[in-house]
């Protein structure tokens, strides 16, 4: 990804992507993009539903979606 991305290291991968969602003005995560908490049931039925879910190579419980749903809003 560095060397695609024309820069020196691996480590300089993160910090390129964060300035570029800052010059474009996109969303940093979830919360940017108005998500709330009393949403994630919501999400969660949706990704469970998802074909996606269901080939993946370990199924995510309800209680993983809800974790990686937590770590997401605080980016």
């Amino acid at each position: 990804m560095a060397q695609a991305m024309n820069l020196s290291t691996g480590s300089d991968v993160i910090p390129a992507l964060q300035d570029m969602v800052h010059r474009l003005g996109l969303p940093k995560g979830l919360a940017d993009m108005g998500v709330t908490h009393d949403l994630y049931e919501k999400v969660i039925d949706g990704a469970m539903l998802d074909h996606c879910h269901k080939t993946n190579p370990r199924i995510a419980t309800r209680d993983e979606y809800a974790a990686m749903l937590g770590e997401s809003m605080k980016l």
